[in-house]
């Protein structure tokens, strides 16, 4: 079993590895519709929300969800964004100094939440995250690992 610490250099190389090239609301769009054919296939429902460049370029809700799907997404792209990390980073980072959001940040629970689901938009060249990909709907470490399955089975990242 890995360590929190070895968990936490696993999520840094998928975000090394997935990086676009470029990045629009195009492919905002064939990535979120790319994400509701995977969760379907799952037999779940999904809530995602796909942000570039202060503006949200893709938002989606499956019948059914609840409100604190959109809840959920909001605080995990906060993290995701203080962080400059995917969320679940942020997850076994914590774990492995053994603080929390509040100790280590001073960022409120209420606002921010350290479990999976969100994922940096990183471009070849550009220094930091443009932007997130986050999903909820599943455990949090499936909402992570549905994105990084579709980036790199559909965008061949």
């Amino acid at each position: 079993m890995k360590t929190d610490h070895e968990l936490m250099e696993l999520m840094e190389e998928q975000e090394n590895k997935l990086v676009f090239d470029e990045f629009d609301s195009e492919m905002a769009l064939k990535i979120g519709n790319a994400l509701i054919a995977e969760a379907k296939s799952r037999n779940n429902k999904i809530a995602i929300d796909i942000f570039a460049f202060g503006r949200c370029l893709f938002h989606y809700s499956s019948n059914g969800n609840a409100p604190s799907n959109d809840l959920m997404i909001e605080r995990k792209k906060k993290i995701a964004v203080h962080s400059g990390h995917s969320s679940l980073w942020a997850y076994y980072f914590l774990a492995d100094i053994g603080m929390t959001m509040d100790e280590k940040w001073s960022l409120s629970p209420y606002e921010y939440v350290s479990v999976g689901g969100a994922f940096p938009i990183r471009l070849k060249n550009c220094d930091g995250a443009i932007g997130t990909i986050t999903v909820s709907g599943f455990a949090h470490t499936m909402d992570h690992g549905i994105i990084i399955d579709v980036l790199e089975r559909d965008f061949k990242m």
